[in-house]
C-alpha cells in the first residue's frame, strides 16, 4: 500500500519492513542524542569557562560541585591564581602564615559572589579565614592577601604539608586553585640535621677567541660576542647567581675558563664583528670591562672562607672526549696540563686557593670510559646523577674504587632547580618545593643515615639559584639540616660499580661533539708547533691557542653544537692565517744587474702582531757560473706587524737571463715556509775592449777640450 504526503499507518498496523523502519529511526535518535550530550556538555563548559562561571549578573551557571582532589592534576580553572609571596617560608607555631597574589580571570565571563579560603592538604577549607573576593570581571587581575594563624592550620607531626589557595564560588564550586609546599618542623620534631652538601656552580659558554688585537702587554683578547656584559651585569645571570650564593657554606665550582674571560674582559677586550672571525682587526671595543671587574669583585669577596672546586681549563666536555675522542696528540696533550692551569686560573684570579679533583660529566652520567679518562687525569671526585652506577641514588657519595669517589645528586631537589623559574610565581613555589624535598629528605635519614648533595644545572639560572639560596637559609635557620663539605655527606661511602659504555643515555650521546669535531681541534696543534718556531715570544701565542682548543671542547656547548663547530673552525683559522701572514712579497718585471757586483732586495711579509724569530732566508741561482749569490742563506728579524727588506748581494760573470729563488725555511727543522719566491734576473756585463774603447773615447773628449781652452787663451792674448 502506498502511502502520500501525510499519511500514516493505523496503529497496530503496516508491514514487518514499516515496524523495522521505526525502530532504527528511534535508535538513530537516540544515538543522536547521547552524542549530542557527550560533544556538546563539555563544549558549553569550555564556552563558560569553568564550573561556576556566571551569566554577568551574579547568578552562577549550573554545575555539580567536585571534591578538591578531583580537581588537580593538571586541571584547568576558569580563574588562575599567582602566588607572588608565602610567608614565613617555614612557619613557627606562633606565627601567621601569609599569602600575597594575584587572582586572573581567563575567561569572557564575570564571577561574583566568590571568596578566597586555603585548605591543608585533602582537608576543608579553614573556616573563619577566608576572603570576600569583589566582582571578578573578564581579563581582570586582582590582588589578594590571606592571613592564616598557624594555629588554625591543624599541622601535627614534621614533614612537607601541601597548602590550597582556592577560589571558590557561592556554591561551592571551585574556580581557581593553587596548591604550594608548607614544611612543618615544631620545636620538638627531634632527628638530627641533615648534612647537605651543596654544589654552587660558575659555568658559562665560552666567548674568548685565541684571536688578540695589538702587541705585547697592549694586546686585547678578541671575544665572539659580548654576551657577558650582560651576565656579568646587576640582575644579568652570573650577577643573581653569585649574589644568592654570597654568604652561603656552599662548595663553588668554578671553570676557570670562565674566570680567564672576566679577567681579560676586564682589562679591556674587543668584540669580534663577525663571530669567530680570524681577523683581529674586523672588531669593535668591548662593553663589559667594568661590569666584569665588579662581577669578579663580588665573587672573590663570596668565596672567601669557602671551598672552591676547580674544573678544568674550560670545562672539558669528557663524555664526548671518552667516547669520540681521536687519540690524537693535539687535544690529549692539553687534558693533563688543562687541570692544572686550572688551578693555577683559579687560584690566582680569586685569590683563594681551589681543589682540582673534580670530574663533572656532563648530565651526571657515567660509564666505564668516562672514569678511566677521569681516573688518567687525576680527578679523584666524579659529580653524577647516579646514572651509570649500580648504587643509582640511593646513596649520596660513593666509592668507585681507588681514591675515586661519586658525589650523587638528589634527583627532586636537581629536578626543581632544573624546570624554567621564569614564569610569575615560579621561583616561590620552587623554594617552597625544595623546602619540602630537604624535611622529606631529613625525616629518611634516620633509616638511611649519610646526608643529602644538592648539584644544580652547570648554567643555573639567576630565578633558581635564589629559589635554593632561600630554601637553604630558611631550613638552616629552622634546624633541619647543616651544609658541609662533600667528604662529610657520608664518612665510609659504599662502593658503587660503574655500568659499560653500552649502557650510556642514548639521548645524551646524541648532544655530544662527534669524532669529526675532536679530529679538527686535533688538527691544530701541528700547525701550531709549526708556527711556534718563527715566533720571538712563542709561549704567549701557543698558550693562548691552547685555551682556545680546549674552550672548543667545552661543555658549555651541548646546548649549541653549531657553535662548538664555529668556534673551532675560528681556531683552527687563526693559525693557518697567521702562517699564511709570513711571506715573500713577489717581485714585478725582470730584475737587471749590470757590472760586476750588485744587491738584490728581497721582501719578508710579517702580519703578525711580534717580531719573527727563527726562519731563515735561502737564494739560489739557476746558472750560478752566469750570477753567483755571496750570501745564500740570511737568518730572519723582522717586527711585527711590518714589512723587512733583504739585500741579496750577487756577482755578474756572464750576460744573459738567470733564474733566481729565494724561499723561507725554519731553522729548527729546515723545513721549508710558504711558497717559494722566483724571479727574473738580465745580467748585462760590459767587454775590456768595450771599456777600452770607452775610456779612449773619454780621453779624446778631453784633450779636444783642453786644445779647444788653450786656443782660445792664445785668442785672448792677442
Amino acid at each position: 500500500m502506498a502511502y502520500g504526503v501525510g499519511d500514516a499507518p493505523a496503529s497496530g498496523q503496516g508491514s514487518a519492513g514499516a515496524r523495522g523502519h521505526a525502530l532504527r529511526a528511534v535508535v538513530l535518535v537516540g544515538l543522536a542524542a547521547l552524542l549530542g550530550g557527550l560533544i556538546v556538555g563539555p563544549l558549553a563548559m569550555l564556552a563558560l569557562g569553568a564550573p561556576g562561571a556566571t551569566d554577568g549578573v551574579g547568578a552562577p551557571a549550573a554545575a555539580a560541585q567536585a571534591p578538591l582532589d578531583s580537581q588537580d592534576g593538571g586541571a584547568t580553572y576558569p580563574v588562575g591564581i599567582v602566588l607572588d609571596t608565602l610567608s614565613p617560608a617555614v612557619p613557627k607555631p606562633d606565627a601567621t602564615v601569609t599569602v600575597t597574589g594575584r587572582l586572573v580571570n581567563n575567561t569572557t565571563r564575570q564571577f561574583t559572589g566568590a571568596h578566597l579560603g586555603v585548605r591543608v592538604d585533602q582537608e576543608g577549607e579553614i573556616a573563619g579565614h577566608t576572603e570576600d573576593v569583589a566582582s571578578l570581571v573578564p581579563g581582570e587581575s586582582l590582588p589578594f592577601t590571606l592571613k592564616v594563624p598557624v594555629s588554625a592550620l591543624g599541622l601535627s607531626a614534621a614533614r612537607d604539608y601541601r597548602l590550597s589557595v582556592a577560589l571558590a564560588g557561592g556554591d561551592g564550586t571551585v574556580l581557581g586553585l593553587l596548591r604550594t609546599h608548607l614544611p612543618w618542623y615544631p620545636p620538638n620534631a627531634g632527628g638530627q640535621p641533615l648534612n647537605v652538601a651543596v654544589l654552587w656552580p660558575l659555568s658559562d659558554t665560552p666567548h674568548m677567541e685565541a684571536v688578540s688585537l695589538g702587541t705585547g702587554e697592549n694586546a686585547k683578547p678578541v671575544f665572539r660576542d659580548d654576551a657577558l656584559a650582560g651576565a656579568f651585569k646587576n640582575g644579568g645571570r652570573l650577577w643573581q647567581v653569585v649574589a644568592a650564593g654570597a654568604g652561603l657554606p656552599v662548595i663553588w665550582v668554578a671553570d676557570p675558563g670562565l674566570l680567564d674571560e672576566a679577567k681579560s674582559m676586564a682589562s679591556g677586550y674587543q668584540v669580534a664583528k663577525t663571530p669567530d672571525s680570524s681577523n683581529p682587526q674586523d672588531s669593535r671595543k668591548g662593553t663589559g670591562d667594568k661590569l666584569a671587574a665588579a662581577w669578579l669583585t663580588a665573587v672573590r669577596s663570596a668565596v672567601q672562607g669557602h671551598t672552591v672546586s676547580a674544573l678544568p681549563y674550560a670545562d672539558p666536555d669528557l663524555a664526548s672526549i671518552a667516547h669520540n675522542g681521536s687519540g690524537g696528540d693535539g687535544l690529549s696533550a692539553q687534558l693533563g696540563p688543562a687541570v692544572r692551569l686550572g688551578g693555577e686560573v683559579t687560584a690566582g684570579t680569586l685569590g683563594a686557593s681551589a681543589r682540582t679533583d673534580v670530574a663533572w660529566p656532563y648530565g651526571g652520567a657515567v660509564d666505564r670510559s668516562i672514569v678511566s679518562l677521569t681516573g688518567r687525569l687525576g680527578l679523584t671526585t666524579v659529580v653524577s646523577s647516579g646514572n651509570g652506577l649500580s648504587t643509582g641514588t640511593s646513596q649520596p657519595r660513593v666509592s668507585l674504587g681507588g681514591a675515586t669517589t661519586a658525589l650523587v645528586g638528589d634527583p627532586a631537589s636537581d629536578a626543581v632547580l632544573e624546570r624554567d623559574l621564569s614564569g610569575e610565581g615560579e621561583g616561590m613555589a620552587a623554594r617552597q618545593e625544595l623546602l619540602g624535598d630537604l624535611l622529606d629528605a631529613q625525616r629518611r635519614s634516620s633509616d638511611s643515615p649519610g646526608g643529602l648533595v644538592v648539584v644544580p644545572p652547570r648554567q643555573l639560572t639567576g630565578q633558581a639559584a635564589q629559589a635554593l639560596s632561600e630554601a637553604l637559609k630558611a631550613a638552616s635557620a629552622a634546624g633541619w639540616i647543616h651544609l658541609v663539605a662533600p667528604d662529610q655527606v657520608s664518612d665510609k661511602p659504599p662502593s658503587a660499580s660503574v655500568g659499560p659504555v653500552s649502557d650510556y643515555p642514548q639521548e645524551l650521546r646524541d648532544t655530544e661533539l662527534s669524532t669529526q669535531d675532536i679530529k679538527a681541534v686535533d688538527s691544530i696543534q701541528p700547525d701550531l708547533d709549526a708556527l711556534a718556531q718563527v715566533l720571538s715570544d712563542p709561549d704567549r701565542t701557543t698558550g693562548a691557542v691552547h685555551r682556545a682548543m680546549l674552550r672548543a671542547v667545552s661543555t658549555g656547548w651541548r646546548a649549541n653544537t653549531q657553535g662548538a663547530e664555529s668556534y673551532s673552525q675560528g681556531a683552527e683559522a687563526y693559525v693557518d692565517n697567521s702562517i699564511a701572514s709570513v711571506h715573500l712579497l713577489p717581485k714585478v718585471g725582470t730584475v737587471t744587474v749590470a757590472g760586476g757586483s750588485a744587491s738584490v732586495p728581497v721582501t719578508v711579509a710579517n702580519g703578525l702582531q711580534q717580531s719573527l724569530a727563527g726562519l731563515e732566508l735561502r737564494v739560489r741561482s739557476s746558472i750560478p757560473g752566469r750570477l753567483t749569490v755571496d750570501n745564500p742563506v740570511i737568518p730572519i728579524s723582522a717586527p711585527p706587524a711590518a714589512n723587512h727588506t733583504e739585500q741579496i748581494k750577487v756577482e755578474a760573470h756572464t750576460n744573459g737571463p738567470v733564474q733566481v729563488t729565494a724561499r723561507l725555511y725554519t731553522k729548527a727543522n729546515g723545513r721549508p715556509w710558504g711558497d717559494p719566491l722566483t724571479f727574473r734576473v738580465t745580467v748585462r756585463k760590459f767587454s775590456l775592449g768595450a771599456v777600452a774603447i770607452i775610456a779612449g773615447g773619454v780621453l779624446l773628449a778631453l784633450l779636444a777640450g783642453a786644445y779647444k781652452m788653450r786656443q782660445a787663451r792664445r785668442a785672448g792674448r792677442r
